[in-house]
């Protein structure tokens, strides 16, 4: 009986031990799951993030085209709804060839409410293709954001899609082996090769630009020949002749290659100098154009009557115009070999203002040639009087201005900011009429009204002197001043031309000399009396012995 009870002692026994067992590995299977339940409850979720794209989606594809030798560019942004700090990877991933993404550097997105704004970010990326691309319907590009909770290691990503069409200028496959790259070339052999388009498109283009030089050219040369030499005016011609020919054959260039068919790198590099060819000679030939329209347009202006638009006004009109086409056509060449000009156009804002600050004189000179030009208080052939110095005009240009001397026998260069400056004194603008006046001396004792009479007579008679009284005063005779050995009178005449001024006032006072010769009227001049005393005579004090000479 007491083995009976032992025995279910022990039976007891165990059967609380095999549940304490199992109670046990109950609480050590609880204790490791908690840490991996709570791990779950923290992991990184939709809800602790957005990204963005404003203008685009973010949940299904973008559909963007791009030229070959371009980009396009897109905002995204990351904003960190979480108190975690994640780290922010992006990832290219591209299913085609010729496209590229930007890289992005990983960044780290802080907690959300961050007081310095971490807690959004905001990244740049741009998909590039090829400059060699052909064209293709769809390059699909995904960008990968992967986010990382820095707490548990945690991730989560958010995947941007772009379904890239790429339109490539280089794209020949529409116009191998048809006429003007459009029309399909269908002739029987040996016309069905690429070489019949390419020559009958060549020809056709060379007729146009025949038809273009036999309209254009005839009415340049007219417009040349009114201010130019017969030689200049032939040189024109041939030049823009050339100029014509040569646009037309670099225009024939791109579809001439693509009728071809050949390689997409020969046709790349030759596309190339064409068009930088073409835009040279383009700019040439409108400048030449240019400046013949303007140079003619000036011209007959300039013959109009009381007109302040002439030839002088060249300067300004040739300015502007190398301004234009020339940075415009330097701009298009930059542009075609990928060259950015923002960076360019700062150097040269830079390298202006240095400029200015050093060069304020010739700054000075060019304004003030500016406002010669446009205000026009001289013209070409004109005599004017600067400073108390008589000149001829020859040039007015922007940055100086040339004059003869009034003989004609030197050439006076003048800076223009020097000749604005001065007070100008205009003695022929508006005709070349000129107030003359002589003077002349006669004795005291003379008749002032017979002197009077004499030298208006001369000036009725004289062939220099301009007898319109309706529009010029009459001869005139005035007493000026009274001097030691005479009366000073000056005649006024107005003569006909202030070129011959010189020559007339001496003609002028030869024949006035004469006629009051004539008259009984002299000029008067210094008198010198001397009177010899005689040493020898009686009761004179000089009797007594002279010395002898160096005694």
């Amino acid at each position: 009986m007491s083995a009976v009870f032992s025995t279910g002692r022990a039976i007891r026994r165990g059967m609380n031990a095999k549940r304490v067992a199992i109670a046990a590995a109950v609480i050590m299977a609880a204790m490791c799951l908690v840490p991996m339940l709570a791990e779950d409850g923290e992991a990184v979720t939709e809800d602790d993030f957005k990204v963005s794209m404003p203008l685009w989606y973010t949940d299904e594809p973008n559909h963007v085209t791009i030229g070959n030798g371009h980009s396009k560019s897109f905002i995204i942004y990351v904003q960190n709804f979480s108190e975690h700090i994640m780290d922010v990877a992006f990832i290219n991933l591209i299913l085609g060839n010729n496209v590229s993404g930007s890289e992005i550097r990983n960044l780290t997105l802080m907690g959300a409410g961050d007081p310095n704004g971490g807690d959004l970010l905001k990244v740049e990326y741009t998909l590039s293709v090829d400059e060699l691309s052909r064209s293709y319907k769809s390059v699909v590009v995904r960008l990968n954001i992967m986010l990382t909770d820095l707490t548990d290691d945690s991730t989560k990503s958010k995947t941007l899609i772009f379904d890239v069409t790429i339109k490539s200028s280089f794209d020949m496959s529409g116009s191998y082996n048809r006429f003007f790259g459009i029309i399909p070339n269908t002739l029987p052999a040996p016309f069905d090769t690429s070489v019949t388009p390419f020559v009958v498109t060549l020809l056709v283009i060379l007729g146009i630009a025949g038809i273009v030089i036999k309209m254009l050219i005839p009415r340049l040369g007219a417009m040349m020949s009114e201010h130019a030499t017969e030689k200049t005016t032939r040189r024109g011609k041939i030049l823009l002749t050339l100029g014509v020919l040569i646009i037309a054959l670099m225009i024939f260039m791109d579809p001439g290659l693509k009728i071809l068919g050949i390689s997409l790198e020969w046709y790349y590099y030759l596309d190339k100098i064409s068009l930088t060819v073409l835009t040279i000679v383009l700019a040439v030939t409108i400048w030449k154009i240019y400046m013949i329209v303007s140079e003619s347009m000036l011209y007959r202006l300039g013959k109009i009557e009381d007109s302040r638009v002439d030839l002088t006004l060249l300067p300004i009109f040739a300015m502007f115009g190398k301004l234009i086409l020339w940075i415009g056509g330097l701009g298009t060449i930059l542009h075609l070999y990928g060259i950015d000009l923002s960076g360019i156009l700062v150097s040269a804002g830079i390298v202006t203002l240095g400029i200015t600050l050093g060069a304020q004189s010739v700054i000075s000179q060019f304004f003030s040639g500016m406002s010669l030009l446009l205000t026009r208080p001289f013209s070409r052939g004109e005599y004017i009087e600067l400073n108390g110095q008589t000149y001829i005009v020859s040039k007015v240009k922007l940055m100086y201005t040339e004059f003869f001397g009034v003989d004609q026998d030197r050439i006076i260069t003048m800076p223009n900011n020097a000749v604005a400056a001065a007070t100008i004194v205009n003695l022929s603008k508006y005709d070349r009429a000129y107030r003359l006046y002589i003077g002349f001396t006669i004795p005291y004792g003379i008749d002032v009204d017979k002197a009077e009479e004499v030298m208006l007579q001369l000036a009725e008679e004289s062939e220099h002197v301009v007898h319109d009284y309706t529009k010029y005063r009459k001869p005139a005779v005035r007493l000026i001043d009274f001097q030691p050995s005479g009366v000073e009178l000056r005649l006024e005449v107005t003569i006909k031309d202030y070129a011959r001024m010189r020559v007339i006032q001496s003609d002028l006072k030869k024949e006035l000399y004469v006629r009051l010769a004539e008259n009984g009227i002299h000029a008067p001049y210094n008198r010198l009396d001397v009177t010899i005393l005689n040493y020898e005579s009686e009761g004179n004090p000089g009797n007594a012995e002279r010395p002898a000479p160096g005694e």
